[in-house]
């Protein structure tokens, strides 16, 4: 009721976890895409040159960590495209049609290291035609 809009009966009170969210998410959003900002390009040099972001350890201060949190989220409505593969991973990541991980589950269990298979490192057996991937 506090939350609804005061055309409809409510008070016009924004939902402040939902709006810091939404502008978290634009964050995550420039990160991903690695947006020429001076904070997107020190992240990338500083944690994660090598490194798919979701697929590691958590680096970084606590306010990092807590933006990090949203990227289930982020990835859940982010749809990848083709690039160096660096921010995504082959299996758990939407940059087909399904997330393979999912649509794949006996396939994806045998893999040694399912989690962090790049498609940068991956074997040219992909064969989407493409050999790599990125937001």
């Amino acid at each position: 009721m506090v939350h609804k809009p005061k055309q409809k009966g409510g008070l016009g009170v924004l939902n402040l976890r939902l709006q810091n969210d939404a502008l978290l998410l634009k964050q995550l959003h420039k990160f991903y895409s690695k947006q020429d900002i001076l904070w997107v390009n020190l992240i990338w040099s500083r944690y994660y040159q090598n490194k798919v972001p979701h697929a590691s350890s958590e680096v970084g201060s606590f306010w990092w960590k807590d933006l990090l949190r949203l990227n289930i989220l982020y990835r859940g409505i982010a749809r990848c495209s083709l690039g160096d593969g660096s921010t995504n991973t082959f299996w758990e990541d939407l940059w087909s049609i399904d997330i393979f991980a999912s649509k794949y589950p006996r396939l994806f269990s045998f893999g040694s290291n399912s989690h962090y298979q790049k498609m940068a490192h991956s074997s040219p057996a992909v064969s989407t035609g493409h050999a790599l991937v990125r937001y």
